[in-house]
């Protein structure tokens, strides 16, 4: 298994915030590994502070916040909400690296529509990096299907595709989704063990584990390089076809890859290797960032920021946002085991997914709080004040319906977009807030 110290995120946390106060860095990659210092040498690279876009719109599940997670932990603080209707109208510009993780890919393409393929394609091609985990893998494969072909970027083949179902053990609702004539289908779920290969980012070999939800196992075209492998299971994967067949389908396939287009690249993640409790995962996400990101936006200074409130102000913003996720929390928390989900779009989401969105709010208040003060518009603070309310009464709403056994789902798709526009415009804030002492 790769190894990593525990301070990893610690390590990364103090080169963003050396790069930020204008140090140059370096990065070296070697048989023994990647290392980051000072000095050039002949084929180290400069390191970049990137800005980095978080694809959030239509489409996007509640994983898009394992990014925030871990770029949060690793100091990665100049991060930029996205949907669609800023990708078309060239948000991508100011942006080096965008993340899009899982959710609906149909719906993420039907929302970008052609104009943003178009400004998706500009990006990349000028030096941008995109990195796609699940459904924004599949993104920017080739496809022939209406919507899904604007965004041929890279001619990637899946073993998870089949013309006739195999028999699914466990999850139904979660095994698979018609592609056309055909079908994608999932083997298996959660924890999965990879292997780099020469490639990789972090230029040593060894295995490490990712959670895999729905994402694909690529065949590698010959101008992409693979990077990690499907290697085999844990002790936590579960099965939802026969062992037999879930191996011949993902061991040995590509689980992630880098694509070339112009300029610029793809990273493309069958699991999510943005999740949280996968360090070794993530520590791959962040050399690969480091190595690649080679063609820094022009601009002079992070992305642009509020105004701070007076200390005053923040204290009382901070206290009615506690007060109204608090209570949010607690009526989630009583619905969380209960035996319900709901289909949203093509994806279905379960009470657990609800707390998701809740924790990312609450695990940073105390940090907001230490703070003093926050950087936040009137506006801002009024969008929040009334998302906070709007939250805790739609949960109530929520928790009663299941109590009562009614049709909860369009409570349910009502509260899930709420959450995502509310966890937006408070990570805004706390992203600009966490940059100010910089």
């Amino acid at each position: 298994m790769i190894e990593l110290c525990m301070d990893f995120y610690k390590k990364y946390a103090a080169f963003n915030e050396r790069l930020m106060l204008g140090d140059k860095l370096f990065m070296d990659r070697s048989a023994k590994g990647c290392r980051v210092g000072g000095r050039q040498t002949g084929d180290s690279r400069p390191v970049n502070f990137p800005r980095i876009g978080i694809y959030a719109g239509e489409g996007a599940s509640h994983s898009w916040l394992w990014f925030v997670d871990m770029f949060d932990r690793m100091g990665f603080h100049d991060l930029v909400f996205l949907d669609a209707t800023a990708i078309q109208r060239e948000a991508l510009a100011g942006i080096d690296v965008l993340a899009v993780s899982g959710g609906d890919t149909f719906a993420v393409a039907k929302a970008l529509g052609p104009a943003g393929a178009g400004s998706l394609f500009k990006f990349i091609s000028a030096g941008g990096m995109y990195i796609g985990s699940c459904a924004g893998a599949y993104l920017v494969m080739n496809s022939s299907k209406p919507g899904l072909n604007d965004f041929n970027f890279s001619a990637v083949k899946i073993t998870n595709l089949s013309k006739a179902l195999p028999n699914c053990r466990l999850l139904p609702h979660k095994f698979a989704m018609s592609y056309g004539c055909d079908y994608i289908f999932h083997p298996v779920r959660e924890a999965v063990r990879l292997k780099t290969t020469v490639h990789s980012p972090c230029g040593v070999q060894g295995e490490f584990q990712a959670p895999l939800y729905g994402g694909p196992a690529m065949i590698a075209p010959d101008e992409a390089q693979v990077l990690a492998t499907y290697e085999g299971f844990s002790p936590k994967t579960v099965f939802l076809v026969d062992e037999k067949f879930a191996y011949e389908t993902l061991v040995g396939k590509a689980a992630a890859l880098r694509s070339a287009l112009g300029k610029g690249c793809l990273y493309l993640c069958g699991p999510h290797f943005e999740h949280p409790r996968f360090p070794a995962a993530n520590a791959f996400l962040a050399e690969a960032i480091y190595w690649d990101n080679q063609y820094p936006a022009a601009r002079q200074q992070t992305a642009d920021c509020d105004l701070p409130l007076s200390e005053a102000e923040s204290r009382s913003l901070l206290k009615d946002i506690k007060r109204e996720v608090s209570n949010a929390r607690i009526s989630a928390s009583s619905i969380e085991l209960r035996p319900v989900r709901w289909l949203i779009g093509a994806k279905y989401y379960e009470p657990e997914k609800i707390m998701v969105f809740l924790q990312a709010l609450w695990r940073r208040l105390t940090y907001l709080e230490k703070r003093g003060f926050l950087k936040a518009t009137a506006e801002r603070s009024s969008l929040l004040r009334r998302y906070a309310k709007e939250t805790t009464a739609l949960m109530r709403q929520l928790k009663q319906q299941v109590d009562q056994a009614c049709d909860t789902c369009g409570a349910a798709e009502n509260l899930f977009g709420l959450l995502q526009r509310f966890a937006i415009t408070f990570l805004e804030m706390y992203f600009q807030t966490a940059r100010t002492h910089i």
